[in-house]
């Protein structure tokens, strides 16, 4: 059934052709196995259909792994996300596909998009939220779910909730990995490929457990620890506002920004964008483990490299999963949590998948892709329960 899981059609594929500027956009529903869908909107020159088709399923894997009980979904634009239509570009997409983000999709922000600026164009059409279709799924009604959903607003370990969850996730999978190798926090060392609001919040959160970040990439630059000073990283994110890495003083050096691959350290965080690591590359990272933040980060070819090489590759659709878990830790309770509660169901229910994933992978000497669509493939699906939370008995 992994397989299956893997090479199935999706159920629904809605195309855009805008009106004004005829770019192309994508809906992508991969399954319409539960009540729910869930996945991000994103604005990328050159994206394709077959790319929204492949992210869609990567989001079902996600809700599978993580026990929620949703099907996956994606959707974006081909559009430059510089340019100074975005907004508009946006408007009109949403607009778009305005009566499944109303009962069935749970909309996310993704590569070049803030749940901000999607909920503020959702509300000019009439949509009180992105993901109002949580509220029907679970039974809330309006000013329940609005009472939640606006905890993540709420400040959780130096920022929003909003801005940190998947970084948290993303961080609490490097920590799961590095306790496997048996390598202490202090003595860890990371280096993170991406500075935007995944790759420094992931940088951030490892930072502040202790963990010893030794390289930065952001999509101009490299910077390089030296002289074995990890950077601070509490310093680089108060200076950026803008998702590049700024140039402070220092005992660090700035690269090229493919230099981030020649980092040897403990774990490579490859955060930015898909197809980050390849066959040409995947033979010279000199790492133990690779979590991927990103979606498909690591071409099959390059996790086949890493395997046989004896390196660690977290599946993306794991490592990368801290969004998903942290709306089932924010709306899953029967009581209102706390933005820390939810960041603590993000932590432990990440830890538990990795542990699970990779002894799974160990016993049956398999790679942990592998282990991981072994472990999707036995979920089983519960089509008419609620997606979040304990299952009601």
């Amino acid at each position: 059934m992994a397989t299956g899981i893997q090479n199935k059609e999706p159920e629904l594929i809605v195309e855009y052709t805008d009106p004004l500027e005829g770019f192309k956009g994508w809906l992508v529903i991969d399954a319409l196995s539960h009540k729910l869908c869930a996945g991000g909107l994103r604005v990328q020159r050159g994206l394709t259909r077959d790319c929204v088709v492949d992210l869609a399923r990567n989001m079902t894997l996600k809700m599978r792994i993580a026990g929620i009980r949703a099907d996956g979904a994606k959707c974006g634009i081909d559009y430059d996300p510089h340019s100074p239509g975005k907004r508009k570009a946006l408007y009109r997409f949403i607009r778009s596909i305005r009566p499944y983000i109303l009962e069935h999709y749970s909309v996310g922000p993704d590569l070049n998009t803030k749940l901000e600026e999607l909920d503020n164009i959702a509300r000019e059409l009439g949509i009180p939220s992105v993901k109002i279709a949580v509220a029907k799924a679970q039974g809330f009604d309006l000013p329940d779910f609005m009472k939640r959903y606006e905890m993540l607003a709420n400040l959780a370990n130096d920022f929003t909730l909003s801005k940190v969850r998947s970084g948290f996730g993303l961080a609490s999978a490097c920590l799961a990995v590095l306790e496997f190798l048996k390598i202490s926090q202090q003595e860890a060392t990371v280096a993170v490929q991406g500075f935007g609001e995944l790759g420094s919040s992931a940088a951030y959160c490892l930072y502040k457990s202790g963990v010893n970040i030794v390289g930065l990439a952001d999509e101009e630059k490299c910077l390089i620890s030296t002289n074995e000073h990890r950077l601070d990283i509490k310093s680089l994110m108060k200076a950026s506002n803008s998702g590049l890495i700024p140039k402070l003083q220092g005992k660090h050096r700035y690269l090229d920004r493919s230099h981030i691959y020649n980092v040897k350290c403990d774990v490579l965080i490859p955060a930015a964008i898909e197809n980050a690591i390849v066959a040409d590359n995947a033979g010279t990272i000199s790492v133990k483990a690779v979590v991927p933040g990103a979606n498909l980060a690591i071409t099959k070819e390059g996790e086949r490299i890493f395997h046989d090489r004896g390196i660690i590759a977290i599946p993306d659709f794991i490592a990368g999963c801290g969004g998903s878990l942290s709306m089932d830790g924010l709306f899953g309770p029967r009581l209102h949590p706390s933005a820390q509660d939810v960041l603590d169901h993000v932590g432990k229910r990440m830890r538990i998948i990795v542990k699970r994933v990779l002894e799974r992978s160990q016993k049956d000497g398999i790679p942990p892709r592998e282990a991981a669509l072994n472990l999707c493939s036995e979920a089983p699906i519960y089509p008419e329960e609620k997606p979040y939370g304990p299952l009601d008995k």
